[in-house]
């Protein structure tokens, strides 16, 4: 009896604490008498269909704000340029739609499907390097500007340290770097009176867009790596329709109402028409491919000769009239005759040969053994331009603003003066010599090139890119008791981080 009284007097006394909890409004555990922890804070609300991200948005501001600025002030400057802009635009346009991809889904894990994702900024970007190939225009180097500057728009497939790619600000300011070089050129090249503004204007749009606005808005939202939504969905599940083009436009309009529905009020109307057959009644099964097909042929056995032709005696080649095992001593006429066509078309056209004097620049195009072109009474307003030329021997007569040899072999160039640079491109085993001042001879892509320079032009820079076979020989003045020296370009260079954690490049020693 104490006990059952003990167990009452206990229960009385929970009962009484319970009590006065509810009316604190603290809840009690049904188990154990615990009392039950407060809720788990909601999960932020995901954005409505159709919402802007707020990276997406700031994009929006940028292209209709510098973008709009740069492609205004590239108008003026002709086809050529305006062209490229234009692909330059679309290819900022295409990076809207990865950029809406990334503000809504998760890192992909699938190196194809980020591949996938990017590839339409990559044609573009691709295209706009190919207009600086070939042939050099007046517009090369504001191409290149628009090419280099178009590499910012990588910053989109930074996917960590590991990949070899600066972070995306570095690789934004890495690319306008290189686009720099180009832009100086321009900048020097429209400098004083009477020279067009819209160039240096072309130039400050440009810097403007990819160094402060593009760099700053990457800065905000994509510092360490494009901004992935880690609560997103997948890449493959995810539609760029989703997220609107520009906000404040119009709604979409509504579905159109469901078939059957739109005369079932008027009298007389027409009965609905019957419901479409199953789907298997009107699809042919696909014949299987792959590895698949190739295992269920193996598994019948040898039934697998039965869909084989049988050969018969007069399909054999030692029993056909028309077949002989013997080769004729010349091909028949007909033969010759049609492959005529084909190897005529194989030809690549020759081009006919030009020098002339286009505005206030010499061309020299596509000449082929002629070893005594000579450009007379060039002045320092002029440049020269020698393209495509096979075993050829300019001589350049006066002092030239600058000199570029581009896609040439075994040819050489002797000029007097140059004002500016002497520029050798695309060429093989050519020669250029100075007779008097160059201050720069800058060498690009060119297998065997043997450069001469006069006395007066020993102090000349000479720099090189993907070259081999470089000599520059220092020629003293006539009469002088010096000897001729002559020194190799290094090709191969030693990479080493020093003490301090900086890399440092000296060529390599043999």
């Amino acid at each position: 009896m104490a006990v059952t009284v003990n167990l009452e007097s206990v229960v009385a006394r929970l009962e009484a604490v319970a009590a006065r909890l509810e009316k604190q409004g603290v809840g009690v555990g049904v188990g154990a008498g615990a009392v039950a922890a407060p809720p788990a804070p909601a999960p932020a609300p995901a954005p409505a269909p159709g919402e802007i991200p707020p990276s997406v948005a700031s994009y929006d501001a940028l292209l209709s704000g510098a973008l709009k600025t740069m492609t205004s002030a590239a108008s003026p400057l002709g086809a050529e340029i305006t062209d490229a802009v234009k692909l330059f635009e679309d290819a900022f346009a295409k990076l809207r739609d990865v950029l809406a991809v990334v503000a809504a889904c998760k890192r992909p894990t699938d190196v194809d499907a980020l591949q996938t994702l990017i590839a339409p900024v990559g044609e573009r970007m691709m295209k706009l390097a190919a207009t600086t190939e070939g042939r050099r225009t007046d517009a090369f180097n504001h191409l290149k500007v628009i090419a280099e500057s178009v590499q910012c728009l990588a910053f989109v497939a930074y996917q960590g340290p590991d990949m070899g790619m600066s972070l995306p600000m570095p690789h934004v300011a890495e690319a306008w770097q290189s686009a720099e070089f180009y832009a100086n050129k321009i900048l020097v090249e429209h400098k004083g009176e009477g020279k067009d503004p819209a160039h240096a204007a072309f130039v400050k749009a440009m810097k403007q867009l990819v160094l402060t606005d593009f760099k700053g808005y990457v800065k905000e939202f994509h510092a360490t790596g494009p901004g992935w939504n880690p609560r997103g969905v997948d890449v493959k599940d995810f539609k760029v329709e989703k997220v609107a083009k520009r906000a404040g436009g119009p709604p979409p309009p509504p579905p159109p109402p469901p078939p059957g529905t739109l005369g079932l009020n008027k009298p007389g109307a027409p009965p609905p028409p019957p419901p479409p057959p199953p789907p298997g009644l009107l699809t042919t099964p696909k014949p299987e491919s792959g590895m698949n097909a190739v295992f269920k042929e193996l598994n019948k056995g040898e039934a697998i000769t039965s869909g084989l032709r049988k050969v018969t005696d007069d399909m054999k080649t030692k029993n056909r009239a028309d077949r002989s095992g013997l080769v004729g001593d010349a091909p028949a006429a007909g033969a010759a005759a049609a492959t005529k066509p084909a190897t005529a078309a194989a030809a690549p056209a020759t081009k006919a040969p030009k020098l002339s004097l286009e505005g206030k620049k010499w061309a020299v195009e596509n000449h082929v053994g002629n070893k005594t072109i000579e450009l007379n009474d060039v002045n320092p307003k002029q440049t020269v331009y020698v393209y495509n030329c096979r075993d050829c021997v300019i001589k350049i007569n006066g002092k030239a603003n600058a000199v570029t040899m581009d896609a040439c072999a075994k040819s050489a160039i002797v000029f007097d003066d140059v004002l500016a640079t002497c520029e050798i491109i695309n060429c093989a085993s050519v020669q250029v010599q100075c007779m008097g001042t160059v201050p720069t001879v800058a060498i690009d892509k060119v297998d065997g090139c043997q450069v001469y320079l006069g006395e007066k032009s020993w102090s000349a820079e000479v720099t090189t890119a993907k070259c081999s076979e470089v000599n520059v020989t220092c020629v003293p003045a006539e009469g002088s008791a010096e000897e001729a020296t002559e020194t190799a370009i290094p090709e191969q260079f030693v990479t080493r981080r020093g003490e301090d954690g900086k890399w440092r490049t000296v060529p390599m020693g043999h």
